[in-house]
């Protein structure tokens, strides 16, 4: 996690960059924005806030050579001189161009940012921010005329939530990547083609990973036939990572399984998730407390039966919908129920 409340917003420049396949093209400013405090403020706020919550962080990678990333080589040229800062803004423009050859890939405004007194971790940090805005949205403006107040319609960047960009940090352990995307249409272009990076494989993207394993595991094989028993392995995935500090994939089996049928089950499917989604889970690793909550906040305890009624659960014991929930079928009216047991209704 990054902590900005601190960052300085030294120098910014403004492109647009167009979408090559279509044609289009790109406009380059002749010099970086003059920047005033309240700008200063009101832009930092709209770059860094969606970072506070992110805790995925990358790195640069090339298949060949490090050396042939040109986001890599580019950021580290501005962090050794941040006088050449808006020269370099010029080639990342390019570089971004050169990428965006998909048909989706829309029109945008690109900002590119010097940061100082970022902290991470509680190192403090230079930056280097990358951001492009692709919608316009509509807003109203009044204006005092001929003693009379007059209405229009225009068109700007809404600073409420970022299309996509990224961060990079000058860290002690070398440059590290932190990065958002919300028009997930042409993901593969910002992070695979434009800027080059994979995950680090810290304890963030171990715990993320193997949660992501246990809800799909939950839905695919767990609740194939119901959907309480996926809610209720998924509970219990949850409470166990969040009972130990360190998980070891093998004491997570033991626990949760009791055949070792099931077991074989989980070890090929883990093998086949990873295959699928290009990761790498460790058969141990350290717990994110960060990533547990954003997970946990993630599930979906609710059945939506075709009667039009919903079941909602709230486990605060994982064990409650063992002990109090079942499932059946009624022979006479060839329907399934849901039998909830409880001692009286709470007002």
């Amino acid at each position: 996690m990054i902590n900005v409340e601190t960052a300085k917003l030294g120098q910014l420049a403004i492109h647009r960059v167009g979408n090559k396949h279509k044609g289009e093209s790109i406009f380059v400013s002749q010099e970086p924005v003059k920047l005033t405090d309240d700008l200063s403020q009101l832009l930092t706020d709209y770059f860094l806030r969606p970072f506070t919550r992110t805790t995925e962080k990358f790195h640069f990678v090339h298949d060949v050579d490090l050396s042939y990333n040109p986001l890599n080589g580019i950021s580290e040229n501005i962090f050794s001189d941040k006088s050449s800062f808006f020269e370099n803004s010029v080639l990342i423009l390019r570089h971004l161009f050169d990428q965006s050859n998909h048909p989706h890939i829309k029109i945008g405004d690109l900002f590119i940012a010097y940061f100082d007194k970022m902290h991470h971790l509680g190192e403090q940090v230079k930056a280097i921010g990358i951001f492009k805005s692709e919608r316009k949205d509509a807003f109203l403006q009044v204006e005092e005329k001929n003693k009379k107040l007059t209405i229009n319609t225009e068109k700007g960047i809404s600073v409420k939530k970022l299309d996509k960009g990224c961060l990079i940090l000058e860290t002690e352990e070398g440059l590290k990547v932190l990065s958002v995307d919300n028009n997930n249409y042409d993901a593969e272009y910002w992070k695979k083609d434009f800027l080059k990076i994979d995950y680090i494989h810290d304890e963030n993207y171990e715990t993320d990973a193997f949660l992501d394993l246990c809800k799909s595991f939950a839905k695919d094989i767990i609740g194939e036939e119901t959907r309480k028993d996926e809610i209720d392995f998924v509970n219990h995935s949850m409470r166990f990572v969040e009972g130990n500090q360190e998980i070891s994939v093998d004491d997570f089996s033991d626990t949760l399984f009791s055949d070792e049928e099931t077991k074989g089950e989980f070890k090929d499917y883990k093998k086949a998730f990873e295959a699928e989604f290009e990761l790498e889970i460790s058969d141990s690793f350290q717990v994110s407390e960060l990533v547990l909550e954003k997970q946990k906040r993630t599930i979906k305890n609710a059945i939506q039966l075709d009667t039009n009624i919903q079941l909602r659960f709230n486990f605060d014991n994982p064990d409650s919908m063992g002990k109090f929930v079942e499932r059946g079928y009624d022979v006479q009216k060839g329907m399934h129920y849901y039998k909830v047991f409880y001692n009286e209704e709470l007002k």
